[in-house]
Protein backbone atom coordinates (compact mmCIF):
# COMPACT_ATOMS: atom_id res chain seq x y z
CA UNK A 1 0.00 0.00 0.00
CA UNK A 2 1.14 3.51 -0.79
CA UNK A 3 -0.13 6.93 0.14
CA UNK A 4 -1.81 8.78 -2.71
CA UNK A 5 -3.32 12.22 -3.05
CA UNK A 6 -6.55 12.36 -5.03
CA UNK A 7 -7.71 15.77 -6.23
CA UNK A 8 -11.38 16.35 -6.89
CA UNK A 9 -12.96 19.35 -8.55
CA UNK A 10 -16.23 20.49 -7.06
CA UNK A 11 -18.53 22.53 -9.30
CA UNK A 12 -20.52 23.81 -6.33
CA UNK A 13 -19.03 25.78 -3.49
CA UNK A 14 -19.17 24.20 -0.07
CA UNK A 15 -20.54 26.05 2.94
CA UNK A 16 -17.72 26.70 5.39
CA UNK A 17 -18.64 27.55 8.99
CA UNK A 18 -16.28 29.84 10.93
CA UNK A 19 -16.22 27.64 14.02
CA UNK A 20 -13.52 24.96 13.61
CA UNK A 21 -15.29 21.93 15.08
CA UNK A 22 -18.51 22.72 13.24
CA UNK A 23 -16.44 23.16 10.05
CA UNK A 24 -14.94 19.67 10.43
CA UNK A 25 -18.32 17.95 10.69
CA UNK A 26 -20.24 20.04 8.16
CA UNK A 27 -17.57 20.02 5.45
CA UNK A 28 -17.05 16.27 5.88
CA UNK A 29 -20.82 15.68 5.52
CA UNK A 30 -21.00 17.88 2.43
CA UNK A 31 -18.06 16.11 0.78
CA UNK A 32 -19.59 12.72 1.59
CA UNK A 33 -22.91 13.73 -0.04
CA UNK A 34 -21.13 15.12 -3.10
CA UNK A 35 -19.11 11.91 -3.46
CA UNK A 36 -22.28 9.82 -3.11
CA UNK A 37 -24.05 11.93 -5.74
CA UNK A 38 -20.99 11.88 -8.04
CA UNK A 39 -20.77 15.67 -7.93
CA UNK A 40 -17.01 15.59 -7.39
CA UNK A 41 -14.82 14.99 -10.42
CA UNK A 42 -11.58 13.08 -9.89
CA UNK A 43 -9.13 15.25 -11.81
CA UNK A 44 -5.80 13.88 -10.56
CA UNK A 45 -4.16 11.27 -8.35
CA UNK A 46 -0.51 10.69 -7.60
CA UNK A 47 1.80 9.30 -4.96
CA UNK A 48 1.65 11.79 -2.09
CA UNK A 49 5.43 12.07 -1.73
CA UNK A 50 5.76 13.05 -5.41
CA UNK A 51 2.60 15.10 -5.65
CA UNK A 52 4.08 18.58 -5.58
CA UNK A 53 6.58 17.78 -8.32
CA UNK A 54 3.86 16.37 -10.58
CA UNK A 55 3.55 18.46 -13.80
CA UNK A 56 -0.16 19.25 -13.25
CA UNK A 57 0.36 20.46 -9.64
CA UNK A 58 0.89 24.20 -10.42
CA UNK A 59 -2.30 24.38 -12.51
CA UNK A 60 -4.58 22.90 -9.84
CA UNK A 61 -5.36 26.42 -8.64
CA UNK A 62 -7.43 27.14 -11.75
CA UNK A 63 -10.39 25.34 -10.20
CA UNK A 64 -12.86 27.12 -7.97
CA UNK A 65 -13.19 24.46 -5.28
CA UNK A 66 -10.83 21.53 -4.78
CA UNK A 67 -11.00 18.61 -2.39
CA UNK A 68 -7.81 16.66 -1.81
CA UNK A 69 -7.99 13.26 -0.16
CA UNK A 70 -4.76 11.66 1.04
CA UNK A 71 -5.28 7.96 1.44
CA UNK A 72 -3.53 4.62 1.23
CA UNK A 73 -4.47 2.73 -1.92
CA UNK A 74 -3.89 -0.90 -2.78
CA UNK A 75 -3.27 -2.33 -6.23
CA UNK A 76 -6.93 -3.31 -6.33
CA UNK A 77 -7.92 0.30 -5.64
CA UNK A 78 -5.75 1.44 -8.56
CA UNK A 79 -7.53 -0.73 -11.15
CA UNK A 80 -9.58 2.18 -12.47
CA UNK A 81 -10.67 5.73 -11.77
CA UNK A 82 -14.02 4.31 -10.58
CA UNK A 83 -12.33 2.07 -8.02
CA UNK A 84 -10.23 5.02 -6.76
CA UNK A 85 -13.40 7.11 -6.47
CA UNK A 86 -15.17 4.29 -4.64
CA UNK A 87 -12.25 3.89 -2.20
CA UNK A 88 -12.39 7.62 -1.36
CA UNK A 89 -16.17 7.42 -0.89
CA UNK A 90 -15.80 4.35 1.32
CA UNK A 91 -13.13 6.04 3.46
CA UNK A 92 -15.39 9.06 3.93
CA UNK A 93 -18.37 6.85 4.83
CA UNK A 94 -16.31 4.90 7.36
CA UNK A 95 -15.06 8.10 8.99
CA UNK A 96 -11.42 7.22 8.17
CA UNK A 97 -10.65 10.82 7.16
CA UNK A 98 -10.51 14.19 8.85
CA UNK A 99 -10.32 17.73 7.49
CA UNK A 100 -6.64 18.52 8.04
CA UNK A 101 -6.42 21.78 6.12
CA UNK A 102 -8.66 24.41 4.61
CA UNK A 103 -7.48 27.26 2.39
CA UNK A 104 -9.71 30.14 1.44
CA UNK A 105 -8.78 31.75 -1.88
CA UNK A 106 -6.89 35.04 -1.90
CA UNK A 107 -4.75 37.08 -4.29
CA UNK A 108 -1.77 34.71 -3.95
CA UNK A 109 -3.87 31.59 -4.47
CA UNK A 110 -6.45 31.66 -7.27
CA UNK A 111 -8.16 28.60 -5.81
CA UNK A 112 -11.44 29.68 -4.24
CA UNK A 113 -11.43 26.94 -1.62
CA UNK A 114 -9.22 23.94 -1.00
CA UNK A 115 -10.14 21.24 1.48
CA UNK A 116 -7.57 18.60 2.43
CA UNK A 117 -8.60 15.35 4.09
CA UNK A 118 -6.00 13.04 5.62
CA UNK A 119 -6.30 9.57 7.05
CA UNK A 120 -6.95 9.41 10.77
CA UNK A 121 -4.30 7.81 12.91
CA UNK A 122 -5.29 4.74 14.90
CA UNK A 123 -5.68 6.93 17.98
CA UNK A 124 -7.91 9.46 16.17
CA UNK A 125 -10.05 6.69 14.69
CA UNK A 126 -10.80 5.19 18.10
CA UNK A 127 -11.65 8.56 19.70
Amino acid sequence: MSNYTMTFYCRDCLAVPEETQLRQRMVQEQVLHKLQDHKLELVDFNLTENYQSYPEYPTRGKHKTLVEIRLELTRMDLRSRDSIYHRCLDAMRRDELYLSDYTDGNAESPTQNMFVFDMKSDRQASA
